[in-house]
C-alpha cells in the first residue's frame, strides 16, 4: 500500500512539474525572434547588418507631396509621425524596410501604407560606406507620443538576428509641455534639406 502510493504521488509530483514546465517555458516565437539592441536618440545604434542613428521626431495634421506633377496632401485623425534617422550598412549591401513606432502601452505602428508614391519611402537600400539620411513616417494616436519606441530591421520579425529599439526620449514640445504640431509638412522640401 505504502509502495502505490509513493508511485502515485511521484506521478503526480512529476505531472506537476511538467505542467509547471509547460506554462513558463519561453515559446518557440520568443526563442527564434528578434535579438533586440537598445538605444537612444542621438545614439548610434549596430545591429548585425546595418547601423541607425535617429536624428530628430516631428509631428504634423497634415502631410503633402507632390505626385504626377499635383500636390497631393494627406489628413489624418490622428497625428502624423515623422522620424528622422542617418542609416548605414555595415558589411554587405541591405535593404532597411521595416519599422514599426510602439507607444508607451505597447501597441505597434507600422509604416502607414497611404504613402506608396510618396518620395524616398522604404525600403531604404543601403551600402557600406555610404550613410544615407531617410524619413520614416507613421499615422499614430496623439497618446501615443510619450515613451515610444522605434523598431528598425531588414525584414519584419526577423529571426534570430538583430533589431534595432531606438527610445524616442526627446520629442519637441512647447514651453507649457504640448506637443510640438506642424500644420502641414511638406515631404518634398523636407527631403531638399528646406524648413
Amino acid at each position: 500500500m505504502k509502495r502505490r502510493l509513493a508511485t502515485l504521488l511521484l506521478i503526480v509530483a512529476a505531472g506537476a512539474i511538467l505542467f509547471a514546465m509547460q506554462r513558463n517555458s519561453p515559446r518557440y516565437d520568443e526563442l527564434t525572434g528578434p535579438i533586440p539592441v537598445a538605444g537612444r536618440m542621438g545614439q548610434t545604434v549596430h545591429t548585425r547588418l546595418f547601423d541607425a542613428k535617429v536624428e530628430g521626431v516631428e509631428f504634423a495634421r497634415q502631410l503633402a507631396y507632390e505626385r504626377f506633377g499635383s500636390q497631393t496632401v494627406l489628413t489624418t485623425s490622428g497625428v502624423w509621425a515623422i522620424v528622422t534617422a542617418e542609416l548605414q550598412a555595415r558589411s554587405r549591401s541591405v535593404n532597411v524596410g521595416q519599422a514599426a513606432w510602439v507607444g508607451p502601452q505597447g501597441l505597434q505602428y507600422l509604416l502607414s501604407d497611404r504613402l506608396g508614391l510618396a518620395p524616398d519611402q522604404p525600403p531604404h537600400a543601403l551600402d557600406p560606406g555610404l550613410p544615407r539620411r531617410v524619413r520614416f513616417i507613421f499615422e499614430i494616436r496623439p497618446d501615443q507620443v510619450g515613451g515610444a519606441t522605434l523598431w528598425l530591421s531588414e525584414r519584419f520579425s526577423p529571426r534570430l538576428d538583430s533589431e534595432a529599439h531606438i527610445a524616442l526620449d526627446a520629442v519637441p514640445r512647447s514651453a507649457d509641455g504640448a506637443l510640438e504640431l506642424r500644420d502641414v509638412f511638406e515631404i518634398d522640401r523636407a527631403k531638399e534639406g528646406r524648413p
